[in-house]
């Protein structure tokens, strides 16, 4: 009998220890699985798995420039390059990276290619990151400003240190936040970010759709011709906008102009001539409140381009757009991409001949 018992308690014991190196064993190749997912994402190795298959949405522009910012990272491009940032407003300017490259090439008398870093609703703190991961080289940083790239808070563009929503972070921007937010991240490295769009892409593949797993094409514009809203809903649209708009312009600018400051300075150590250029607007925002707006706006902006000597594009006073060539408030249709382009391309081409 006691011989027995001491067999049990002896097993009982070999099983607890053997239970516990299961978990030790589970536990060292769960932080190996997370720490290869983290060098997977981090590294751009990502881009071994075509675009089409990551994308969630035909609009997807968060992956779209995640690849291309790993792309350019393994392979840098030859001078000279034209970077375009921005939100939608700089997105639906043009109709394509190749049309105003063409367009710059013939007024700067060489050959240039353009890369659009641009992506719907791109905070300053994005632009900054995107910097950041860009390699050196010689070129142009166009950076496209209105009103609403002045907005966000710090606590919204801090989650971009962990990998949201693009696949990057950014020890500048970083640096930017300290003391302004508090850095503390869920998980470590980029992987808050990794989960947050593996639990994106379900919803958007499987969940709120029937499932949709074949591949999809990127498309850079919602509007192509159109729709074009009313006059009277554009009216509307502006007084809404100009109402959500200022209050957090007034408690979120000057964090943003201390993020622009920033993208400049690095910019140009990184060996890039850096320019402003305005987005368009439509011309249905107009009045005293909004000239107000615009007015306080580009002061602002002058702060910061002013004492750094940034070159700052203005295309819509010669541009004659109207209505029709917007389909809402901010957004380009083509025939007022086709008045847009050349024009921008002109300045962009000045800018890269005096110093790009």
């Amino acid at each position: 009998m006691r011989e027995a018992g001491t067999r049990r308690r002896a097993l009982a014991h070999g099983l607890r220890s053997r239970s516990l190196l299961i978990l030790v064993a589970a536990a060292l190749l769960a932080v190996a699985a997370l720490a290869g997912l983290q060098w997977f994402v981090a590294g751009g190795a990502f881009r071994a798995i075509p675009e089409r298959l990551m994308l969630r949405i035909p609009n997807d522009d968060y992956v779209n420039v995640s690849y291309k910012i790993a792309e350019l990272k393994r392979t840098p491009p030859p001078a000279p390059v034209v970077y375009l940032f921005g939100g939608s407003g700089t997105m639906e300017m043009i109709r394509s990276e190749d049309v105003l490259a063409a367009a710059i090439s013939d007024d700067a008398g060489a050959r240039v290619r353009v890369v659009s870093l641009a992506a719907h609703a791109q905070s300053m703190g994005e632009t900054l990151a995107l910097i950041d991961n860009l390699p050196r080289g010689r070129g142009l940083l166009a950076i496209g400003l209105s009103p609403n790239r002045l907005i966000n808070s710090p606590r919204s563009d801090a989650a971009q240190l962990s990998g949201s929503p693009l696949a990057l972070t950014s020890p500048r921007l970083a640096a930017v936040l300290a003391g302004r937010v508090s850095l503390r991240k869920r998980l470590p490295g980029l992987l808050t970010g990794v989960f947050d769009f593996a639990l994106s892409y379900l919803d958007q593949r499987l969940i709120t759709r029937s499932p949709h797993l074949s591949p999809i094409t990127y498309t850079a514009h919602y509007y192509a011709d159109g729709p074009v809203a009313s006059l009277a809903a554009k009216e509307r649209g502006q007084a809404i906008e100009l109402a959500r708009e200022r209050p957090q312009y007034a408690a979120n600018v000057a964090y943003n102009l201390a993020v622009l400051a920033a993208a400049v300075r690095l910019g140009r150590e990184k060996g890039y001539t850096v320019t402003f250029f305005e987005q368009p607007l439509g011309p249905e925002a107009s009045g005293p409140a909004w000239n107000a707006y615009l007015a306080a706006y580009r002061a602002d902006v002058a702060r910061v381009g002013g004492p750094l000597g940034v070159p700052d594009i203005s295309v819509q006073p010669q541009a004659g757009l109207h209505n029709d060539h917007f389909a809402d408030l901010f957004h380009l249709v083509n025939s007022g991409r086709d008045k847009w382009t050349p024009l921008l391309a002109r300045g962009l081409a000045g800018v890269l001949r005096s110093g790009g």
